[in-house]
């Protein structure tokens, strides 16, 4: 399934695709100082608009709360209210049920409003053959991210929940702002060993229990209780 991935996290702070952080609202207004009667914009906001990615790597899902109709995912569905936790900082996924690949994204310097900022989410990946028979090679979306003291800080992912998502290649995740793509992260995705699904299986399938199936759709995709929560830090195997 993909998650929607709209992120917030615990501490710092996208069927799965997921993305996006825990809003705050209370957005503080800086007037810049004047300068020979005008106003004087800020020198670390004229600096070029940059992109980073960090805590790219294995997840396991903790809880959730559901699997719901998603029509912006090319599965056509999401798990809502997600919470994942990082297991290691990795670029290869092994195809075992369960796995989720993630990554932070930081984009920096922005203008101090809007609060929120309007960024387009791209995944391409191997190609999926879905159970209804359409073929799948990734997704190109909207998602909304808070903006916060000038730069907007969020997750994304996708979790590999069904048969069908198991398909090994390069799977590329990009964010863009407006016209330009300011950051991309490549996950190679492969098929283990027995040794090593012995060994993962049952950490990946702690608390991996996705709630049933859920009738209504995705009517405000932006709503906070459909924000993924991430832990930071990683598990102990």
């Amino acid at each position: 399934m993909k998650y929607l991935i709209f992120m917030a996290l615990f501490f710092v702070l996208c069927a799965c695709e997921r993305g996006n952080n825990e809003p705050d609202d209370r957005v503080e207004v800086r007037s810049a100082p004047a300068e020979s009667g005008s106003a004087r914009t800020p020198d670390y906001l004229n600096k070029p608009l940059k992109g980073k990615v960090s805590r790219a790597g294995l997840y396991r899902l903790v809880r959730s709360g559901g699997i719901i109709n998603d029509a912006s995912t090319s599965t056509g569905k999401s798990v809502s209210r997600p919470v994942v936790e990082q297991i290691n900082n990795v670029q290869r996924i092994p195809l075992i049920r369960g796995a989720q690949m993630y990554l932070q994204y930081r984009i920096w310097p922005l203008p101090e409003r809007p609060a929120y900022v309007d960024l387009r989410r791209v995944l391409k990946h191997p190609e999926m053959a879905l159970p209804d028979g359409r073929i799948t090679t990734g997704s190109d979306f909207m998602i909304k991210t808070r903006n916060s003291v000038n730069q907007a800080i969020g997750f994304t992912g996708y979790g590999l929940d069904e048969e069908y998502e198991l398909v090994a290649g390069e799977w590329v995740f990009e964010i863009w702002y407006n016209d330009r793509k300011m950051v991309e992260q490549t996950f190679i995705t492969y098929w283990p060993d027995s040794e090593e699904i012995a060994r993962l299986a049952p950490l990946l399938g702690l608390g991996n229990n996705v709630m049933g199936q859920q009738s209504e759709s995705i009517k405000r995709p932006y709503a906070r209780q459909n924000w993924p929560r991430i832990t930071v830090g990683k598990t102990k195997s």
